[in-house]
């Protein structure tokens, strides 16, 4: 299981892109929070780039084996 942590940049994979990170539905984001269920990930949007996770927009519960770490 991988540990997320607040601040992680991550990809949003989603099932039908079968592990493929540069698939066009992947998105990128910051984790704002975690719990025991979810990963709360502000995405990038037209508000603008998340960088640390405390940006003004609603983060959104996504499944841990949705995301991956970005370096």
């Amino acid at each position: 299981m991988n540990n997320f942590k607040k601040g992680d940049k991550v990809t949003y994979i989603p099932n039908h892109a079968f592990d493929d990170p540069n698939h066009e539905d992947c998105q990128d984001g910051v984790v704002s929070s975690v719990n025991d269920h979810y990963v709360f990930v502000k995405y990038n949007c037209a508000l603008g780039e998340a960088i640390t996770g405390d940006e003004p927009w609603t983060a959104q519960s996504t499944k841990r084996e949705n995301l991956v770490k970005r370096i």
